[in-house]
């Protein structure tokens, strides 16, 4: 059983390497394909099979928190929209989406909609009322941006494109499973990598664990706590083909070390 129709995922990645080659300019490849190419080799190894792909695109820019209008029409996040848009995506609220019809793709069967979500580190003033509720806030994204220790680059798609460290990924993570209102497959999907990015490592789960100290505060790996039950658990655990009890085990690891 998967998680994601795998003719989905497919045409998603596919689409993923073509904005990457259109966008030649630094682009942060953020959310779950960038745990797909953070864990995958280390899953494979372990499952024989790739790890779970995503339906959406998350791509992240840095923008100076008090940037002006003139100043933001020279940012490679305005050249991204425009990229977009000139692609045949379309807003809809803070995502961008595009219809991806029957015959797109050799492996796709069905007509779908992509979605490509745009995260910023801030939301400066002056841009609000051009692009209102436009992008979702993501302050960990300057720290990819300042400190090339925190990136690794993912040549085979683009030396353009690059993820966030596997530490900052991890946060991230931690920060958005909590978030309200979000779709029962979304919640299995953040925490099957919060998991995968503790366990399917060349490093152990509490060197891991060590990693995240000083990203996120204690609040953060509450409220992650607060938000899991036993059902997510178990999910959880189906989708990855993992035995009862080893997310306990690694999640256990993550909060006795916070």
């Amino acid at each position: 059983m998967t998680l994601y129709d795998e003719r989905i995922t497919s045409v998603s990645l596919d689409a993923l390497r073509e904005i990457a080659v259109m966008m030649d300019f630094p682009v942060c490849l953020c959310g779950g394909w960038a745990v797909y190419f953070t864990v995958n080799d280390f899953f494979r190894k372990q499952k024989d099979s790739n790890y779970i792909g995503s339906q959406d695109i998350d791509i992240g820019f840095y923008i100076a928190p008090m940037i002006s209008k003139s100043e933001f029409a020279s940012t490679d996040l305005k050249r991204a929209l425009t990229i977009l848009e000139s692609d045949g995506f379309e807003k809809e609220g803070f995502r961008y989406r595009k219809e991806i019809l029957p015959g797109r793709s050799r492996v796709e069967t069905r007509q779908f909609t992509l979605f490509v979500d745009i995260l910023v580190n801030s939301y400066p003033p002056s841009i609000n009322d051009i692009y209102p509720d436009y992008f979702i806030e993501v302050p960990l994204i300057e720290d990819v941006f300042a400190d090339r220790e925190n990136r690794v680059v993912i040549s085979e798609v683009s030396p353009d494109l690059f993820m966030p460290s596997r530490s900052i990924l991890t946060s991230m993570k931690i920060l958005s499973l909590p978030s309200g209102g979000r779709e029962g497959h979304k919640r299995i999907k953040d925490l099957c990598d919060i998991y995968s990015l503790l366990w399917f490592s060349d490093r152990s789960v509490h060197e891991n664990v060590n990693g995240i100290i000083g990203s996120i505060d204690n609040g953060a790996i509450d409220r992650l706590r607060d938000s899991i039950d036993k059902r997510l658990i178990k999910d959880c655990e189906m989708y990855l083909g993992e035995e009862a009890g080893s997310m306990d085990t690694v999640l256990g690891i993550l909060f006795e070390g916070h």
